[in-house]
């Protein structure tokens, strides 16, 4: 997710800081490179991401390397991408944080390369956006949106009124699983408060229990199994509130976007995608909508001093969202401290020698957390987010006890 957004649920290697400041903030006002990684190009391998070449640690391929950025689509849309949020022109909906990978191209050439630049005619390059697996991890239905641990299949669960908790499920393109597999799913959820444990039954393409009105938080932890003979999975759901599944979206009030690309091919047949739920946007009526606003995108500020007080903010952010049980929203402040904090490595400059030694470690450990609290959250392993949130905490700290204290 997310991102999404940023790179997903990817568990991904150590990956190390490059010289450029990332533009992986959904909300971009500089013009700025995401950083290059190198990637497996088996089906199945999209997890492995390395920080540099070398051959893929599952299947022994060469890794590729590809520049992999968010960007905001529509959410049933994906040929639609912005490099801010806003509204989707198809439809009208909020345009969603997706992760795809970027790459420039000349007009009737097939050949795409990593960096913008001039084609022979003297044009510039144009930019092109490139779906991936993982690239999206919104919920399509109002609930919470997990990958399982084998790296391809995702489901998401949801708690609506009066009681009926739903688990629906999905590949790696966030399409939903064709009616022979969703069969072959078998599933339990668990009520740890109340004592009880109730089996998922198939309706249609999801499966569901009437596990009745709880008291929120409603925490629920869902066991599955994707095959008869394949290992149980373990994910932990807690619901602030009811769900709510949006409706179809309406019927396009503008024609003269472009129509939206061929899904690419993935190991499963896939059926239309339901509605997304729109990701939130930095509008003047966000308070009033409901929306949390821990989850509105901010810009980076220009001060160290200010810099510091958001990295401060989304590091509580990361740690209510944790406390609430809500993982699948933690990936937009981790990314957002990750962002600030290597736009704070850009500023390291203005220290003395000796602190500027402590300030590109300190940075290296958040941006590695940063993206494994964003996999761990999609996974929706409470133990192992708790953990990469204890790391992404002290890198925190160690890159605040670089800088100056900030005048009072």
């Amino acid at each position: 997710m997310v991102f999404m957004r940023a790179f997903g649920a990817v568990v991904l290697a150590t990956l190390v800081v490059g010289p450029t400041v990332s533009g992986q903030t959904p909300a971009r006002t500089a013009v700025t490179l995401p950083p290059i990684s190198y990637i497996c190009p088996m089906v199945g391998d999209e997890e492995v991401i390395e920080d540099k070449p070398g051959r893929c640690r599952k299947c022994g391929m060469d890794l590729v390397p590809v520049r992999l950025d968010s960007v905001w689509t529509c959410p049933i849309h994906a040929a639609i991408t912005r490099e801010q949020p806003g509204k989707c022109p198809l439809d009208g909906r909020d345009l969603v944080p997706m992760t795809m990978a970027v790459s420039w191209v000349c007009k009737g050439a097939a050949k795409e390369s990593l960096e913008p630049g001039t084609c022979p005619d003297g044009s510039p390059r144009e930019k092109k956006y490139t779906l991936r697996a993982h690239g999206n991890h919104n919920p399509q239905h109002g609930g919470a949106f997990f990958m399982a641990p084998d790296n391809w299949h995702h489901l998401e669960g949801a708690y609506f009124s009066p009681g009926v908790f739903r688990l629906y499920l999905y590949d790696d393109f966030t399409r939903p699983l064709p009616l022979a597999q969703v069969r072959a799913t078998t599933a339990r959820i668990i009520l740890p408060k109340e004592g009880k444990e109730l089996p998922l039954v198939r309706n249609g393409r999801f499966l569901e229990a009437n596990v009745g009105k709880l008291q929120f938080p409603a925490v629920m932890q869902a066991k599955v199994k994707f095959q008869t003979q394949a290992p149980e999975h373990h994910f932990d759901f807690t619901f602030d509130k009811f769900s709510i599944d949006l409706p179809a979206p309406a019927a396009p009030t503008m024609t003269n976007a472009a129509p939206a690309a061929p899904r690419p091919t993935a190991p499963a047949a896939a059926s239309p995608a339901s509605p997304v739920v729109p990701a939130p946007t930095a509008t003047a009526d966000t308070a009033a909508s409901g929306i949390d606003a821990a989850l509105v995108l901010v810009p980076i500020p220009e001060t160290v001093p200010e810099m510091l007080a958001q990295l401060r903010e989304r590091n509580e952010q990361i740690r209510m969202f944790i406390d609430r049980g809500a993982f699948a929203s933690v990936y937009v402040p981790a990314f957002q401290a990750k962002d600030v904090a290597l736009a704070l490595d850009a500023k390291k400059s203005e220290l003395p020698p000796d602190r500027q030694k402590l300030v590109a470690p300190a940075v290296n450990r958040l941006v590695r957390t940063a993206y494994l609290l964003d996999a761990f959250g999609d996974l929706g392993n409470k133990e192992q987010i708790a953990a990469a949130y204890e790391r992404f905490a002290a890198a925190v700290q160690d890159i605040e006890s670089a800088f100056p204290k900030s005048p009072q």
